[in-house]
């Protein structure tokens, strides 16, 4: 989501409002304010917590038992269900203990709840074009492409720079993404450099891509408002977004997104 010139993930900031808002309520608790931010602070880190455990079990083989990437949670990768019910789960408890605080505690944690799927909702209804780009992009031999397959394969669009840190990051999880998953068009589209700079930097980590676009002039990222990268983009077979992801992924949340977003495949797949 984009405010004025600032790109943020919609996820984590539709949680910050809902945190703000719950934080805000609980100041009319008088006396009991800080037992009742306390009691909201502990369900959230918990709740944080359990979202984060569920997901690493649930994608558990996408790890390859590497521990590292379990804890590294800038790929966003939250069970978002098991986390609120163990936030719902701990702030019960609270309230249990201390009935002088349930009542505060409660209209804090559910003015919370709410808030956080409101600004979900707008951010994800934010102003992005609901349809594929109709645009044409260079492909390795310089020649003009349209981003629109109408191959009736979904259709998921990285927009990716190789100054960009996070993008250099995800870029050797989205090459095998690519040779595991035929049954998408994964494409690659260079933001703003020329086709030597981006071939040398793909032969330096040794990664082969197919569908490798290039956009010198910025033309998608301007068409779909993207300000920061790497973005990806989901769209269905007939060309409609589904989704947008800020941020670097890693195997387990493109896996989680595909089984989300692209369930026909996943039951189709052998």
């Amino acid at each position: 989501m984009n405010i004025g010139p600032l790109a943020l993930p919609a996820g984590p900031l539709a949680l910050f409002i809902g945190i703000a808002v719950a934080l805000f309520v609980s100041r009319f608790a008088g006396e009991k304010r800080s037992e009742v931010e306390r009691a909201l602070l502990t369900a959230l880190v918990i709740g944080l917590v359990v979202a984060r455990v569920a997901f690493v079990l649930q994608y558990l083989p996408s790890y390859r038992g590497n521990f590292l990437p379990m804890l590294d949670i800038r790929d966003a990768g939250f069970a978002v269900i098991p986390g609120i019910v163990a936030g719902i789960a701990v702030a019960g408890i609270a309230a249990i203990r201390r009935s002088a605080i349930r009542r505060p505690l409660a209209i804090a944690a559910i003015s919370g709840l709410i808030a956080w799927g409101i600004a979900g909702e707008v951010a994800e209804r934010s102003d992005q074009p609901s349809h594929v780009p109709a645009i044409s992009l260079s492909d390795e031999a310089g020649m003009p492409q349209p981003l629109a397959r109408n191959n009736g394969k979904p259709l998921v669009v990285n927009l990716w720079a190789t100054w960009c840190g996070p993008c250099r990051g995800e870029m050797p999880v989205l090459a095998s993404e690519q040779a595991r998953h035929p049954e998408l068009d994964l494409v690659f589209v260079n933001q703003g450099e020329d086709r030597h700079t981006v071939q040398t930097f793909l032969a330096d980590l040794k990664l082969h891509i197919d569908n490798a676009y290039f956009d010198p002039q910025l033309a998608l990222a301007k068409s779909v408002n993207v300000t920061a990268y790497p973005t990806t983009l989901f769209y269905d077979a007939n060309g409609r977004l589904l989704e947008k992801h800020l941020g670097r992924v890693s195997e387990a949340t493109f896996d989680a997104m595909l089984a989300r977003l692209y369930p026909s495949l996943e039951s189709s797949r052998p």
